[in-house]
C-alpha cells in the first residue's frame, strides 16, 4: 500500500471558504467535509491515550503494541525486537499506578490555575522508550499530569519548571542523573525530593556513585523495577488500601500532558495539551491517504518531551498500530530500522537529510559511470511521478532503488517530516527513491500537535497542505510587512491571500500558570495566532504555504523589511548551502549571511580547474574554507540566481557572506529543540565575525 499515488483529482483540495472575506482578513476556510462542522469524534471514539490502550485491550489483547531490542550486556550487542501486548502494557501501567501511590510520590498541590485549581504531577526526563510510555499510561489512570523535561532547556529552564508545577518526583533516566546533582548540589532542585530512576543499556561509569551521593544529600532514589515489583506486590497481597482506593481516570479534555516548550527568549511555558487534541488526529490522517492497521508498524525515536512524537503515538494508539523504540543512540538508528522494518517512518528534515546524504555518498563511491545512470533513471521517475504520479519503476527499482528502500528496512510505505521546512528537491528525490509517498506536516505545540498535511495524493511539494477537520483557519493581514488577504498572484491574477494564520478548533488548553501569555495568543472570539504567515495557494487546491515568520523580521536602514525565514528557505536550495542564517541591522542597507556549507559541492567546485592552487582538494575541511573569497563569491553568486528566480528582491540577497565550519544545531544551543534557529544566540555566537563583514 501507499507506493503508487495517482494525479487524477490533482490539484488535491485542500480546503474550501465557507465565509466572505472580512476587511483585515480571509475568509474561513474548512475541510470540504467539514463544511457543515467540525469532526470532534474518532473511528473508535475513545480521546485519552489510557482510552485506547483499554479498547485494544479488549478487542486483541495478545497483539504486539510495544517493541524494544533485546541486549546483551556481555557482547554490548543490540538483537531483534521482543514485543509486549496491549493488555501486558496496561497491566505494566496498573502496577506503575500502585506502585506509586504506594509510596505516595504524586501528592495533589494548590495550582493557582484559572482553570484548574489543584493537580497533580509526575516529572519525566527520559528519551522515549516502553518505561516512558507505561509511567505515562499509569498516571492517566488516576489524573496525574506529565511534565516533561529534557537536556537542552537548560538547568535555569528545567528550575523555573521544578518551581512552576512544584515537582515533587520525576521519573528519570540514569544517564540523566548527573544533571539532577548538578541541581541539588547548587540548590536548583526546588521541591523534587523523589527520583525514579530508569537503567540504561550503556550507562556511564560513574552512576552507582551519583546515586549514592544524591542518596547522601537526601533525596530518594527508587528504581523503575522497584515502583513496579511494588505495585506487583499490592496485587498480590490483595493491599485494601491500595486495590479498594477510588481511582480517578483522566478526562478526554483534561491535560494529561503539560509540554514545555523552548522559546529563543524567555522562560519556557507549559502547553498544557488534552487527550481529545490528540486523538482526533488520526480522522485527518486517514482522509489524507494513510490507512494504517494493527500490522502496521513504527520506529519511535523523536524526543516524547516534545509534542510531535507524542502525535506520532496518537496515531499509533487509535489504529492500534505497533511501535519499536530505538535503542537511544541516533547513530545505530539505521541499525534499528533494518532490524524493526517499519512499515512507515516519520522524523524531522535534519535526519532525512543525513540519510539522503548517505545515499548519495555511496552513489558517489561507485564510479562515475554508475553514478551517471544512477541520475539518469532517477530524472526518468522524477518525471514519471510528476506527469503521472507513479513511484515504482520495473526496471530501475530491481537495479537502484530496492537497495535505497532497503536502508529504511524495506516494508515502508509512508515517509513522513514535519518540525522544520526541508529541501523541495530533496523530498522529490526521496520520494521515488524510496518508492513511496513523502508527505510534510505543520504544526506547533499550542496547536496540539499536526494542524495541516499535504495528501498522499498530491503530487506537487512546497505547501503543508490543508487544515486537519478539527480545526478552521483564517489569514490575517500585517499591513506593515505587506502581507495582505487582498493579495494576487501577478503571474495568473488569481486571489492568494497573504497573512498571518489563525486556527480554531482544536488546540492546547493555555499556558500553565499563564493567563497573559494565553490571552496573548488566544484573541476573545477563540482564535489562535500562530506568529506565522501564510498564502493560501487558491490555484492549489487552497494548499496552504508558510512563507515567514511574524516576530521574525527585520529593517534595513532604507525602510525596507525582510524576512529572514522566508530569504532562508529559499536560499537552502543552493546546492553549496547546507544551513544559512540571514542577518540585517537597521543601519545598514544590506543583508549578510552565515552558512554551513555542503562540503562535497564547494570541494567539487573549487577542484575544477584547481580554483585555488596545485593541493589536494579531497582533504578539503570545513575550516579550510573558513574566508575563503572565491568560494564565498560563488554562493554569493548562487544565491543570487536562485534568489532572483524565485522572485526575491535585490536588498533581500545577502550581499556579503562567512562560511563557518560548525553547524546550527541543538547541541550548541543555536536551534531549539523543534530545529528553528536561535538568532539572538546566533548573533552573540558569531557577533565579532558579523561585525567585521559589515565594517569591510
Amino acid at each position: 500500500m501507499g507506493n503508487e499515488v495517482f494525479n487524477e483529482s490533482h490539484p488535491y483540495q485542500y480546503a474550501v471558504f465557507k465565509t466572505e472575506p472580512k476587511p483585515g482578513e480571509s475568509g474561513i476556510l474548512v475541510r470540504p467535509e467539514s463544511v457543515n462542522g467540525l469532526t470532534r469524534k474518532n473511528f473508535i471514539d475513545r480521546y485519552t491515550p489510557i482510552d485506547c490502550v483499554e479498547y485494544y485491550k479488549e478487542k486483541r489483547p495478545n497483539s504486539n503494541f510495544l517493541g524494544t531490542r533485546e541486549y546483551n550486556p556481555i557482547t554490548k550487542k543490540y538483537g531483534k525486537y521482543i514485543w509486549k501486548s496491549w493488555a501486558q502494557i496496561y497491566d505494566l501501567s496498573k502496577l506503575f499506578l500502585y506502585g506509586i501511590t504506594k509510596f505516595n510520590l504524586c501528592p495533589e498541590i494548590t495550582v493557582n490555575d484559572d482553570n484548574y485549581k489543584k493537580m497533580r504531577f509526575l516529572g519525566f526526563y527520559s528519551r522515549t522508550r516502553e518505561e516512558w510510555m507505561v509511567g505515562s499510561l499509569g498516571c492517566q489512570l488516576d489524573s496525574i499530569a506529565i511534565v516533561t523535561i529534557y537536556d537542552t532547556l537548560g538547568i535555569n529552564s528545567i528550575e523555573y519548571i521544578l518551581n512552576q508545577t512544584e515537582l515533587t518526583t520525576i521519573l528519570v533516566e540514569t544517564n540523566n542523573l548527573e544533571v539532577i546533582l548538578k541541581m541539588k548540589e547548587g540548590n536548583k532542585l526546588c521541591n523534587t525530593k523523589n527520583i525514579i530512576y530508569i537503567h540504561c543499556n550503556e550507562e556511564k561509569q560513574n552512576i552507582e556513585q551519583t546515586i549514592k551521593t544524591l542518596k547522601n544529600l537526601g533525596v530518594n532514589l527508587i528504581s523503575y523495577e522497584t515502583i513496579i515489583a511494588t505495585g506487583k506486590k499490592c496485587l498480590e497481597e490483595k493491599d485494601k488500601e491500595i486495590l479498594n482506593k477510588t481511582y480517578k481516570k483522566i478526562s478526554d479534555d483534561y491535560p494529561f500532558l503539560i509540554c514545555y516548550t523552548s522559546g529563543t527568549t524567555d522562560n519556557p511555558k507549559g502547553v498544557m495539551i488534552s487527550g481529545r487534541s490528540l486523538q482526533l488526529t488520526p480522522n485527518f490522517m486517514y482522509i489524507v491517504g494513510y490507512h494504517l492497521t494493527g500490522d502496521d508498524v513504527m520506529l519511535s525515536f523523536l524526543p516524547y518531551a516534545h509534542l510531535m512524537e507524542h502525535m506520532l503515538f496518537s496515531i499509533n494508539l487509535v489504529f492500534g498500530t505497533q511501535t519499536g523504540y530505538y535503542t537511544g543512540d541516533t547513530n545505530r538508528l539505521i541499525e534499528d530500522v533494518q532490524e524493526l522494518k517499519p512499515t512507515y517512518f516519520c522524523a524531522v528534515p535534519r535526519v532525512y537529510e543525513k540519510l539522503y546524504h548517505l545515499i548519495m555518498d555511496n552513489v558517489n563511491k561507485k564510479g562515475s559511470l554508475y553514478k551517471k545512470l544512477f541520475n539518469k533513471a532517477l530524472d526518468i521517475k522524477l518525471y514519471n511521478y510528476k506527469k503521472y504520479g507513479k513511484l515504482n519503476h520495473a526496471l530501475f527499482d530491481s537495479i537502484f532503488f530496492n537497495k535505497i528502500k532497503n536502508l529504511f528496512g524495506g516494508r515502508v510505505n509512508y515517509l513522513l517530516s514535519g518540525s522544520a521546512a526541508m529541501k523541495i528537491d530533496m523530498i522529490q528525490k526521496l520520494k521515488v527513491m524510496v518508492c513511496c509517498p513523502f508527505v510534510q506536516g505543520y504544526g506547533q505545540t499550542e496547536g496540539a500537535g499536526t494542524s495541516f498535511l499535504n495528501s498522499i495524493y498530491d503530487t506537487c511539494v512546497g505547501t503543508i497542505g490543508g487544515i486537519e477537520n478539527t480545526s478552521e483557519i483564517k489569514l490575517v493581514d500585517l499591513p506593515e510587512f505587506n502581507y495582505l488577504s487582498t493579495d494576487v498572484n501577478p503571474e495568473n491574477g488569481a486571489l492568494e491571500p497573504k497573512g498571518e494564520i489563525c486556527i480554531r478548533g482544536c488546540f492546547f488548553k493555555g499556558y500553565f500558570k499563564n493567563k497573559e501569555e494565553t490571552n496573548r495568543i488566544i484573541d476573545k472570539d477563540g482564535w489562535l495566532h500562530s506568529g506565522d504567515v501564510g498564502v493560501i495557494l487558491t490555484k492549489n487546491g487552497n494548499a496552504l504555504k508558510i512563507i515567514d515568520r511574524v516576530k521574525n523580521l527585520f529593517k534595513l536602514s532604507q525602510g525596507e523589511y525582510i524576512a529572514p525565514d522566508k530569504v532562508q528557505n529559499i536560499l537552502v536550495g543552493s546546492k553549496y548551502i547546507n544551513q544559512i542564517y540571514l542577518d540585517g541591522q537597521s543601519q545598514y542597507n544590506y543583508a549578510i549571511a552565515l552558512i554551513y556549507p555542503e562540503l562535497k559541492e564547494c570541494i567539487d567546485f573549487l577542484k575544477e580547474n584547481k580554483k585555488i592552487g596545485d593541493i589536494d582538494y579531497d582533504k578539503i575541511s570545513y575550516e579550510d574554507l573558513f574566508r575563503n573569497k572565491i568560494m564565498e563569491d560563488e554562493i554569493i553568486k548562487d544565491c543570487n540566481i536562485i534568489g532572483r528566480k524565485l522572485g526575491l528582491k535585490g536588498f533581500e540577497l545577502p550581499k556579503k557572506l562567512r562560511i563557518i565550519a560548525e553547524p546550527f544545531s541543538v547541541e550548541n544551543n543555536l536551534m531549539t529543540p523543534t530545529l528553528k534557529l536561535k538568532p539572538g544566540n546566533i548573533r552573540a555566537r558569531y557577533n565579532e565575525e558579523l561585525n567585521k563583514m559589515y565594517k569591510e
